[in-house]
């Protein structure tokens, strides 16, 4: 075995095993996203009309009664998005309405299970049916869709990290998705961790031997928050430099599985090793063999299914 006479895990390893929590986000930001929902239902700014703050189609209908809806799993699931469930309520003005449910984010639920009930007015019910579906079905199909990724390389001690490549005003949510279903988190944004990709080292003309070195040396000692620093690298010839100028992790972006197990033996474990670039659920298997630390891919997040869970009445 190639990796027995390898040294200690990198320094920065555990920083890189990290998993939001529903606590850890902004709800108050989470709420103004649910208020867009409002507006794309019951307004009508978006398309330059006059806000109605109203369904027609149930106020002339005329419905008055109160009853329970039940959320129900069609198919098998990692659950996500349940907690957001009574901020949709709250932002729809609807709370009135309670919900019950066994279940709690990250939780396994099997094909027909009923994920949890919905009771009280009816017309409030059907307002907030569809805006309760979609984050659910969307959450839990990327929660899903990473437990997939994840089952196809863990028996080769390799993470799974999620990437930016997000929709556009949920990467909060979608991230936290990922965390249910196993997956670690890479940054969240341009504001939490040091990532110098090919863009940055050519802007600087820096990408080779003494001047990359050099480069990456002054960006370390102006590290004073003392942020995660990686560096994406696109050639093997640009590992030991990068390496030695004293950074936490490297990104092999677009290497073969047998170029990342030959970068691996010149790192020897000195820092966390990445790989990355076009990796889908295929091919993540013969990536995971090369034994890089992480391996990060938007396939769960941009690729994933919506899982079909329906809103059945009592």
């Amino acid at each position: 075995m190639i990796f027995q006479f390898l040294k200690d895990n990198p320094p920065a390893l555990e920083k890189f095993r990290q998993r939001i929590s529903w606590d850890d986000l902004n709800h108050n930001l989470i709420e103004k996203q649910i208020a867009i929902c409002v507006e794309e239902d019951l307004g009508g700014n978006s398309l330059g009309k006059p806000s109605l703050a109203s369904d027609i189609t149930t106020n002339y209908s005329e419905i008055t009664a109160k009853g329970s809806a039940y959320l129900t799993a069609r198919e098998p699931m990692i659950l996500c998005g349940i907690s957001l469930i009574p901020h949709i309520l709250k932002v729809f003005g609807t709370e009135d309405i309670t919900f019950t449910s066994k279940y709690k984010d990250g939780d396994s639920v099997a094909e027909n299970e009923s994920i949890g009930a919905l009771t009280g007015p009816l017309n409030e019910i059907l307002s907030t049916e569809r805006s309760i579906l979609n984050y659910l079905q969307r959450l839990s199909g990327v929660a899903t869709s990473t437990l997939h990724f994840k089952k196809k390389i863990d028996d080769y001690g390799v993470g799974l990290l999620d990437t930016r490549k997000t929709t556009p005003g949920l990467r909060f949510l979608e991230k936290y998705a990922t965390a249910c279903g196993g997956g670690f988190n890479h940054r969240f944004g341009l504001h939490d961790r040091i990532l110098i990709k090919d863009n940055h080292l050519a802007a600087m003309q820096a990408t080779h031997g003494v001047v990359l070195e050099n480069f990456l040396l002054s960006v370390v000692e102006k590290n004073t928050p003392n942020y995660l620093i990686e560096v994406e690298i696109d050639e093997i010839e640009q590992l030991e430099p990068v390496i030695s100028a004293g950074v936490d992790a490297v990104l092999l972006d677009n290497f073969s599985p047998s170029l990342i197990e030959r970068a691996i033996m010149i790192n020897n474990n000195r820092v966390v090793i990445e790989a990355s670039g076009g990796i889908t659920e295929s091919s993540i298997t013969d990536y995971a063999k090369a034994k890089p630390h992480f391996i990060s891919t938007g396939a769960p997040v941009h690729s994933s299914r919506w899982i079909d869970i329906g809103l059945d009445w009592n």
